[in-house]
């Protein structure tokens, strides 16, 4: 019986006791990706039959694509489904746990930015430009607010203090996990109003296209960035925090507002310890100031100047 138990079967079992216990974006984000890479040609061969080969095959043809990190994260999710099945008596060793010297070493590098204040504008005029008005709100919303790509992507209507003009991220979603409250311009919040006609009645501000239920991934606004003409050479949609910090930071805004902006986390835990307010009147400020400078830049780049 247990020779003919499914990669599939099993896999689903493992997601189900291990992944969903965590961040359940995380979670569905990925079995999706295995639903795409790996269960067309493992989701129907018995867990004893899967090979070390059959599994790079699958690493290598994802590696082709130049997504590197991909690679990495789906064979250490077959090796941990392997070790699962070990664990319940399927299997007696994991053929994905020596691969990782087989894949093409993944090099960190500061992903692209635009950060000249001319070709800024000329971004902002894209983005107005651009047909899809859901995709255009969440570009928009990008730019103006510089949270992360994942955090914008799975933002929640429920999430959205009108009245205070905050958007609450909670704990869960963020990187760091800790709550992190998002002060809202008043072209951030003209923008939330016309997304609302849209995607409103549904939980998320960006539904996936293919099933409501769902949000999409950060991975559409990279997407979008290609099709106005910006490679990632160019524009990356992590960028957009890049952009605002070197911009605002050139513009005289103090270091730890835009840090505390950004969400990122002290490293010195003692002065971490200590740092208790999240600086929300001084970032409102900074958000409003860099709306506006965002407008006055695609109006020049609209007027040609």
């Amino acid at each position: 019986m247990a020779s003919t138990v499914t990669f599939a079967t099993v896999a689903r079992d493992w997601w189900e006791r291990y992944m969903l216990q965590g961040n359940t974006d995380y979670a569905e984000e990925s079995w999706r990706r295995l639903e795409r890479e790996v269960m067309p040609r493992l989701g129907d061969k018995p867990l004893a039959k899967i090979t070390a080969p059959t599994i790079l095959t699958i690493l290598r043809h994802i590696e082709q694509r130049g997504t590197l990190v991909v690679a990495r994260k789906i064979k250490s999710h077959i090796s941990q489904i392997m070790r699962y099945g070990i664990a319940c008596g399927l299997v007696s060793r994991d053929p994905a746990r020596d691969l990782g010297w087989a894949l093409t070493p993944h090099k960190c590098k500061p992903r692209a930015a635009i950060t000249e204040p001319r070709q800024i504008g000329q971004l902002m005029s894209s983005i107005e430009h651009y047909r899809n008005q859901q995709r255009r709100c969440s570009l928009k919303l990008e730019a103006l607010l510089f949270v992360r790509p994942g955090e914008l992507s799975s933002a929640a209507w429920g999430e959205i203090e009108w009245d205070t003009s905050i958007w609450r991220i909670p704990a869960a979603k963020m990187k760091m996990k800790r709550p992190h409250n998002v002060p809202l311009s008043r072209q951030a919040l003209d923008v939330l109003r016309e997304l609302q006609p849209i995607t409103g009645k549904t939980q998320w501000l960006f539904p996936s296209r293919w099933d409501k239920t769902r949000h999409e991934t950060g991975h559409v606004l990279n997407l979008a960035l290609r099709r106005m003409g910006y490679g990632p050479e160019t524009m990356t949609a992590h960028g957009f925090r890049a952009m605002a910090a070197t911009t605002l930071s050139e513009m005289g805004w103090a270091s730890e507002v835009i840090e505390r902006q950004l969400a990122h986390v002290d490293k010195n835990q003692v002065r971490a310890a200590y740092q208790r307010s999240d600086l929300l009147t001084e970032r409102r400020k900074m958000l409003q100031a860099w709306a506006d400078y965002l407008d006055l830049r695609c109006a020049q780049a609209i007027l040609g100047r």
